[in-house]
């Protein structure tokens, strides 16, 4: 990833009012209020989940179940761990087509990472705008091209996780919170497949009602918008190609598929006595639901407590849910945050500057 530095020109001040003030100033001033109070307001929750999931759990049984985990499946976890951000990456590059095949996969992993950890340790999902910037800049793609092909990802996840919990629901009673967040899903992912199949199938449509649009009002004119949307467009071409939707939903398994082995693998690592695969999948959609909405910096206490609330569903005594709540963050979340953070040293970029530059730009 070739990135070095981030451009910060979108935080200059745009307009200056008779009496001196800065009204670009007063915006970032305002944003960055908003962001602390959020962070607070997450960690907060977070604190408070964690105690909720302590309370009432034996402190020497907790103890007992973490010391006996089996330190061999924890390393299988992480490979699988591993194995799900390849995956995930080798999908992206392929939402690239047709061309996809000079995109360097350091660059998509490490913007996957960067991406991840933002959205982890900072309020707003800003992640995935961040490592749309950061592969355009690295590879000399347009970044909404780039965010185009993030579209596609994300409703070929949500597709996913409405599979997975069609299969739960026909196999299993699940709690009624389980179906009021399932719904919320379905309608956000038919949202999310509405706007791509419009913009894959009808793109000069929509791009010459922008183009009428930008006629009628200048001001859109002036912002790009038919550019824009072509651009966004443009990151969804992959779908119009023939062969390149069975590969991505190949990977889309994949990805799915190992994030579950890594349950899988946790659960044999603390000898927790369930229906593995069943809990593996159950564990994955109840945490994935969960973490739609950004909470605690690290999800720390909200991880904890949706897989406690998930196990305590099926049936696992409460020492051991908690156990496992911490040893599925441990390898699931913290690498990734660990990784990501090791990229962003690595490229010579701030964190919070890049998140800042990309809330405004």
């Amino acid at each position: 990833m070739s990135v070095r530095t981030v451009r910060c020109s979108s935080l200059a001040p745009v307009n200056t009012r008779r009496d001196g003030r800065n009204c670009g100033v007063c915006l970032v001033i305002n944003s960055v209020a908003m962001r602390r109070a959020y962070l607070w307001v997450g960690l907060a929750l977070g604190v408070l989940l964690l105690v909720l999931a302590v309370r009432s759990v034996d402190p020497s049984a907790l103890i007992r179940s973490l010391t006996s985990t089996n330190p061999w499946w924890v390393a299988i976890g992480l490979l699988t761990v591993a194995g799900t951000i390849l995956a995930k990456a080798l999908r992206w590059r392929l939402l690239f087509y047709p061309s996809h095949e000079d995109l360097r996969m350091s660059t998509l992993v490490s913007g996957l990472l960067i991406g991840q950890t933002i959205n982890l340790l900072l309020p707003a999902r800003l992640g995935e705008l961040a490592r749309a910037y950061l592969v355009g800049e690295a590879e000399k793609r347009p970044m909404l091209l780039a965010l185009g092909t993030v579209v596609v990802e994300k409703t070929l996840d949500g597709l996913a996780l409405l599979l997975l919990l069609g299969i739960l629901f026909a196999v299993m009673p699940v709690p009624p919170w389980l179906r009021l967040s399932g719904g919320a899903a379905a309608l956000m992912t038919a949202l999310l497949l509405a706007g791509v199949l419009l913009l894959t199938g009808g793109r000069q449509r929509v791009v010459d009602a922008c183009e009428s649009l930008c006629q009628s009002v200048p001001m859109l004119e002036r912002w790009g918008l038919r550019r824009r949307v072509g651009s966004l467009a443009d990151g969804l071409r992959s779908l119009r190609a023939s062969g390149v939707w069975l590969r991505l939903l190949l990977w889309t398994a994949a990805t799915w598929l190992l994030a579950g082995l890594t349950n899988y693998c946790v659960l044999l690592a603390l000898g927790i006595e369930v229906p593995l695969v069943l809990a593996s999948l159950f564990v994955l959609a109840v945490v994935h639901l969960g973490l739609v909405v950004p909470t605690s910096p690290a999800r720390i206490g909200v991880f904890h407590y949706l897989c406690l609330l998930a196990l305590l569903f099926l049936g696992v005594e409460e020492s051991q849910a908690l156990a496992y709540g911490l040893v599925l963050h441990s390898i699931v979340v913290l690498p990734i945050i660990g990784a990501g953070l090791a990229c962003v040293w690595r490229e010579n970029l701030s964190l919070f500057r890049l998140a800042s530059d990309v809330d405004r730009g």
